[in-house]
């Protein structure tokens, strides 16, 4: 009898359970970020005030990150959070939605030189999260001389000790470019071919490669003396051992902007207008840039952000002078495509 009771009750059951993963669907935004770069504290509270879960999938290679997307994750996640330099490519490709921004009502907190940037115009498809610059973390005493130039990569005879390469591979060809007197966007396949061969030789010299995140810890624990790295991530290192630096080389950088979109084929994408719209918040901007030590594009957050001085995550007019966004290359991506590969197969 008790098993016949079960077998029935399991038969009335069955639609309830079938219909389930559509009801938690519901509640369950999948956000797919940058390693350590989105405060605990943050996802929790944003999950208690929709009663919502967030599943937090992450990566430290840009280019695994677009071919995990184009094997099928397209489907798997509602926010991607990315580089700006790739905004249009996935626009183009149909990725990731055109936004409703009467969905997004703080849109209007951000800082207007953030609202409208040129990889996307009218922020179009995207919002910007943090923004930051791409330079070298070291350790100043581990160092063999001065660290103030991409020399230290790229001239034997400038070398300031172990060093390692970034995975990303337009802030890499980007670094060989600067060095070079170049533009981090050039085209010109001469320019190119000279920044491959001195990617190839600083390999031969160097430990590998490494994300952002693992690059600055090679350096906080003392395994490698420099390293190609973000600001926040070199910050936040700092912060642990005083002996962590972290500078723009003479040369010039990266300034970049990390940005929220929605995946078209987001199963949820009126939470992920809630999240956006959270993000944006001055109170909520302020945790993120806090929790993980990048520049905010929500003016109304800076008095509460405690390294509002710092110019690390905050550089002067000046230096940011010598700083350029990485722009989307179009067809030219193939250049750097190709350039990249014969890098990684030497």
């Amino acid at each position: 009898m008790k098993k016949f009771a079960t077998m029935v009750a399991l038969v009335f059951l069955l639609p309830l359970l079938t219909a389930c993963p559509k009801q938690q669907t519901q509640h369950e935004l999948r956000i797919y970020n940058w390693s350590d770069y989105m405060p605990e504290e943050v996802i929790q509270d944003f999950e208690k005030r929709e009663n919502a879960k967030i599943v937090l999938d992450t990566y430290d290679d840009p280019e695994a990150m677009i071919s995990k997307l184009q094997a099928g994750g397209d489907s798997e996640y509602d926010v991607v959070i990315l580089s700006d330099y790739l905004v249009g490519q996935l626009a183009q490709r149909g990725t990731i939605l055109e936004l409703d921004k009467s969905k997004i009502p703080n849109f209007k907190n951000l800082d207007p030189s953030f609202a409208d940037p040129a990889y996307d115009p009218g922020s179009k498809h995207s919002v910007v999260y943090q923004w930051g610059t791409t330079g070298l973390a070291y350790r100043e005493d581990l160092v063999k001389g001065p660290v103030d130039s991409w020399a230290v990569l790229f001239d034997p005879a400038k070398s300031a000790g172990s060093f390692l390469l970034l995975t990303e591979m337009r802030e890499q060809v980007g670094a060989a470019l600067r060095y070079l007197g170049a533009s981090v966007n050039t085209t010109d396949p001469a320019t190119l071919e000279r920044a491959k061969q001195l990617l190839i030789d600083a390999k031969r010299r160097s430990q590998g490669f490494a994300g952002g995140t693992d690059a600055v810890q090679q350096v906080l624990s003392g395994n490698v003396a420099v390293a190609v790295a973000y600001s926040g991530d070199a910050f936040r290192a700092m912060e642990e051992n005083p002996k962590v630096k972290y500078v723009i080389p003479r040369e010039g950088g990266t300034i970049w902007s990390d940005v929220l979109t929605i995946l078209s084929k987001s199963k949820n994408s009126e939470l992920a207008y809630k999240f956006i719209n959270y993000l944006l918040e001055p109170e909520v901007a302020a945790k993120v840039s806090n929790g993980i030590g990048y520049g905010t594009p929500v003016p109304a957050a800076l008095p509460m952000i405690e390294a509002r001085d710092n110019p690390i995550i905050y550089p002067s007019a000046e230096v940011r002078k010598k700083l350029e966004f990485l722009g989307d290359l179009g067809p030219a991506a193939d250049l750097y495509n190709k350039v990249w590969a014969e890098v990684r197969a030497q």
